[in-house]
């Protein structure tokens, strides 16, 4: 049994594209809405903001952290933006939407800050954060969803656009996202460094790696993604709420576990968590199509985060074995 989770831990992407293809052959004589262009697009679109939060959490595990405030700061941006836009008549949304930026920014200018030059866990700071974020957003919002009301159609078109009034710009955007980080993180230099870190921070410290830096930009970087989910969802609903995001940080992480990031950190591909963000977004999805209730969703996306978990466990186990007898061997 250990073998068969070891291989399919090695080949993690694969594995998941043909467990979520063989689920969408069986959801398609399931249900006949399953394969239809309408629920694609309709299942595609409510996930193309949670894409650029699963990009966020792909780089900082890589790093050897997690992220626990990415929803907080997805909300935290889309309140600051709504309330600058809705109570002063002389800020456009644009600069609104800047200046949310810049908060949310903050929040992840301390996140790395703090975890850069602490050993303090990053669950427990990031947790933090996400605390303090939701904290502010729920007293700009006063409990209640901002309404935007009156928006530019520059602004609209991001979350209600359609190319050739067929494909949602959200799709293409969340798409361009994913092919861009893609190609950084395996061709970059500087993001093949988050890499390094993540493997041996000690290893990457004494071949000249700044590891301090490298773990602020990422804790930044992802609280930047996360805000621009957050005005990305504000443009498509025409509200802000301190609930946007919420309960969201789970789904991300275990989208990316499943994907093939390591909680110990050096792995990780965003086309890996994309795949396991679909197989999640399309299983939920599924549970609707079934009449399933709702309720058992968190069920499930709790075994398949447990089961990505012992695979990643066995993995890792069977990279560590392998290591050792090569080191037995160089040695005899």
């Amino acid at each position: 049994m250990s073998k068969v989770v070891s291989y399919a831990g090695k080949f993690r992407q694969t594995t998941v594209l043909l467990i979520f293809l063989v689920f969408c052959v069986i959801m398609t004589f399931a249900s006949q809405h399953f394969l239809t262009w309408g629920n694609f697009s309709t299942t595609l679109l409510g996930m193309s903001t949670a894409v650029l939060l699963v990009i966020a959490q792909t780089v900082v595990m890589a790093s050897g952290g997690i992220d626990l405030a990415v929803g907080a700061n997805m909300a935290l941006s889309s309140t600051v933006m709504a309330y600058l836009f809705v109570n002063n008549d002389g800020i456009s949304i644009w600069p609104a939407a800047l200046i949310g930026l810049v908060a949310v920014a903050l929040n992840g200018l301390i996140n790395g800050i703090i975890l850069s030059r602490t050993t303090i866990a990053p669950m427990i700071c990031t947790l933090g954060t996400m605390s303090l974020a939701a904290g502010i957003a729920m007293i700009l919002t006063g409990g209640s969803p901002i309404s935007i009301g009156i928006m530019p159609d520059s602004f609209r078109f991001i979350g209600n656009g359609r190319i050739f009034d067929t494909i949602p710009l959200l799709i293409l955007i969340a798409l361009v996202f994913v092919i861009i980080f893609s190609l950084l993180l395996y061709k970059s230099t500087i993001f093949r460094r988050v890499y390094y870190v993540g493997s041996n921070a000690q290893s990457a410290e004494y071949s000249g790696i700044n590891v301090k830096r490298v773990k602020l930009g990422c804790y930044v970087l992802s609280a930047l993604l996360s805000g621009l989910a957050g005005i990305m969802v504000a443009s498509r609903f025409s509200v802000a709420s301190a609930n946007a995001g919420a309960g969201m940080e789970m789904t991300i992480i275990a989208a990316c576990v499943i994907g093939g990031s390591s909680m110990k950190g050096g792995t990780g591909t965003v086309v890996g968590s994309l795949l396991g963000l679909m197989l999640l977004t399309f299983i939920n999805n599924a549970l609707v199509l079934l009449h399933i209730s709702v309720f058992w969703q968190n069920f499930i996306s709790g075994c398949i985060l447990l089961i990505a978990v012992l695979i990643d466990y066995f993995s890792q186990n069977a990279k560590n074995k392998t290591k050792n007898k090569m080191k037995e061997g160089l040695t005899t």
